[in-house]
C-alpha cells in the first residue's frame, strides 16, 4: 500500500492571521458597546493551506456563537491565537486519542471564550470597532455549529465546543500550518525535483510527510511496510533519490530494509527515522551505512533540511 503526495483541492497556501484577524474585525462591528474583545496574538502568521473566505466565514461564525451564549454572564469575548506543536503523538501508543487524533506537527490554535471562563491577560489588548465598514453580510449568514466543523475538516483541523452552563459556550480551533523552510528548495526545476521514499506504518506520520514534504522541494511516495517499498526501489533503483523510514516497522525492522536497499544500490541515501533514538541506534545504523538517524520527537523541518542538505551535496 503507497500514497503519492497531494493538494486538498481548491485550498491556496496563505497567512492564517489575515483570515483570523479579517473573522475578527468583522465580529467587532457587530458587538455592541457594553461588550468588548479581547485578543491575544501570539506567532508570525503562520502560512496554511486554506479556502480564505469559507474559513473566515467559520471563524465569524465561532465568535457569534460564542457571544450569543455568554450573554447575561460576561461582558469580554476573549480570543487567543498562536502557532503549537504537537509532538507527543508520534511516541503516543494511543495517538488517536491526542487532540481528536491530529497527526504530530505545527499548529494554528485559536481559542475563543469569554472572560468567566478564562481570565484577562496583560497579553490581551481591546480590539477598537473598525472605523470602514465591512460591507459583507454577518449576523444574518451565521454558519450552524455542523457547517462550521465541516468547513475545518476541509482543512483538515478539528474543532472542539466546550459548553458550560452559566458560563457560556468556548471553542478550541486546530488548524495544520506549512513550516516555513530556512534554506532554499533543492531545485526550482520541475524536472529535478527529488523523489523520496518514506516508509512508516503509521498512518498519520505517512499523511502528515506527504502533505508536508512537497513544501519542502520534494516529491514524495509512503509505503505502508518496507517488503513493498523494497519491491518498488528494486522495480525501479534509480527512481527515487533517498528513502526515509522508522526503524520499528512491522514484520520488516529499518535497518533490514537499509541492508537490502545497499545491496540493491548503494549509493542510495537512508535516512532512519525513529520514536527512541539512543547511541546504540547510531552506532548500528552508521555500521549498515544509514546517511542519519533523527527522532521523531523533534520538529521534522530538522528532516526536511536534512534531506536538502544530502541531496544538495
Amino acid at each position: 500500500m503507497h500514497t503519492d503526495s497531494h493538494q486538498a483541492e481548491g485550498l491556496v497556501l496563505q497567512g492564517l492571521e489575515p483570515i483570523v484577524m479579517g473573522a475578527l474585525q468583522r465580529f467587532r462591528a457587530l458587538l455592541p458597546g457594553d461588550v468588548k474583545l479581547a485578543v491575544e496574538l501570539f506567532c508570525e502568521d503562520p502560512r496554511v493551506r486554506a479556502h480564505a473566505d469559507q474559513l473566515e466565514h467559520a471563524l465569524l461564525s465561532v465568535f457569534i456563537i460564542a457571544w450569543q451564549s455568554m450573554v447575561g454572564v460576561a461582558k469580554h469575548v476573549v480570543v487567543s491565537f498562536s502557532e503549537v506543536l504537537l509532538d507527543d503523538s508520534a511516541l503516543n501508543p494511543n495517538a488517536d486519542k491526542l487532540q481528536g487524533g491530529l497527526p504530530p506537527k505545527r499548529y494554528g490554535w485559536l481559542s475563543v471564550s469569554n472572560n468567566s471562563r478564562g481570565a484577562l491577560t496583560p497579553f490581551h489588548e481591546l480590539l477598537p470597532a473598525p472605523t470602514l465598514m465591512d460591507d459583507r453580510p454577518s449576523s444574518a449568514q451565521r454558519l450552524q455549529l455542523a457547517e462550521v466543523r465541516d468547513i475545518i475538516a476541509m482543512h483538515q483541523g478539528m474543532i472542539t465546543v466546550l459548553p458550560e452552563p452559566g458560563r457560556g459556550t468556548a471553542f478550541e480551533i486546530y488548524l495544520p500550518t506549512v513550516l516555513s523552510m530556512e534554506i532554499p528548495a533543492v531545485s526550482a526545476s520541475a524536472a529535478d525535483i527529488k523523489h523520496i521514499v518514506y516508509v512508516d506504518d503509521y498512518e498519520a506520520m505517512r499523511d502528515l510527510i506527504s502533505d508536508t514534504l512537497p513544501d519542502a522541494g520534494f516529491r514524495v511516495t509512503c509505503y505502508e511496510s518496507g517488503k513493498n517499498a523494497l519491491a518498488a526501489i528494486q522495480a525501479d533503483p534509480s527512481g527515487c533519490d533517498a528513502v526515509v523510514t522508522d526503524y520499528r516497522l512491522q514484520g520488516y525492522s529499518g535497518i533490514e530494509l537499509l541492508t537490502q536497499i545497499k545491496r540493491i544500490r548503494p549509493d542510495l541515501p537512508v535516512i532512519i527515522i525513529s520514536g527512541y533514538v539512543d547511541e546504540a541506534l547510531k552506532a548500528k545504523a552508521q555500521e549498515y551505512e544509514a546517511s542519519l538517524v533523527i527522532s521523531k520527537s523533534h520538529d521534522l523541518s530538522e528532516l526536511y533540511i536534512a534531506l536538502r542538505k544530502l541531496l544538495s551535496a
